[in-house]
């Protein structure tokens, strides 16, 4: 199988990162990763953090962003991303108060992404949205992700589908790779058991070779590990998420 490079979602040791957020950028090297996804800086200015990637090998893929820095203070996450040689921004969740049942939330919001990703495209950059799986609520029998999906504009706004989240939602991570086919350069990959809990990357229901089969045939660029809950330790569940995408990938 074709490999496709890994990064990690930087959430996944967040408890070392705010610590000592360097640490954390080191255990994502040591352990393999290509590259990683931010979601915060550790308080470090962007030629420090620039340093510490260069010195790593490691490359910044992408940042999670919340919807009011990306509204107010765009230009400031444009200027430290791209110091980092990233040019991608991610909003990870609607802003505080959204009414998740309200169709129109969902359409307003949907067109204040397109704003903001036509203003971070004249820039150079481009903007995505990252799903849970309360987006699998449906609104007028049409699912809250999709009714966002289909009202944002694509060329401004793409999908940054978390794989893991959409089984938690329960319908099929493949189907929607391959619907989006073309809109989903970065996919977040985690697991959930039986009791659809999280679990470890390769450890759950997650089909991990069905999965970045798809991947190959979809456009997708990078696969981003992401595990907010751990049967081990945060770093043991970082290195066996690994491993078991690479054994995949090795098939």
């Amino acid at each position: 199988m074709n490999k496709h490079p890994i990064a990690l979602q930087l959430y996944s040791l967040r408890e070392m990162a705010a610590q000592n957020f360097v640490a954390a950028l080191e255990l994502a090297a040591e352990t393999g990763y290509e590259g990683v996804e931010f979601a915060g800086y550790g308080g470090l200015a962007s030629g420090e953090m620039k340093a510490h990637l260069d010195r790593l090998g490691l490359e910044a893929v992408s940042s999670h962003v919340s919807f009011d820095r990306l509204r107010d203070h765009l230009d400031e996450e444009i200027a430290y991303n791209r110091a980092l040689g990233n040019h991608t921004l991610v909003c990870p969740v609607p802003p505080k108060g959204f009414d998740r049942e309200s169709t129109e939330s969902w359409r307003d919001f949907a067109k204040e992404l397109t704003e903001i990703g036509k203003r971070a495209t004249d820039q150079g950059f481009r903007l995505g949205y990252h799903n849970h799986s309360f987006e699998f609520v449906r609104l007028d029998g049409v699912y809250a992700l999709d009714l966002l999906l289909d009202t944002v504009d694509p060329r401004f706004v793409f999908a940054q589908l978390d794989l893991g989240w959409i089984l938690h939602g329960g319908e099929d991570p493949v189907e929607y790779l391959r619907k989006l086919r073309g809109r989903t350069p970065l996919v977040h990959i985690k697991d959930f058991d039986r009791d659809n809990e999280q679990t470890d990357v390769g450890y759950g229901r997650l089909d991990l070779e069905n999965v970045l089969k798809a991947a190959l045939d979809t456009e997708v660029e990078w696969l981003i590990l992401e595990t907010e809950v751990y049967k081990v330790s945060p770093p043991e569940s970082i290195r066996a998420g690994l491993a078991s995408l690479r054994k995949v990938q090795d098939k």
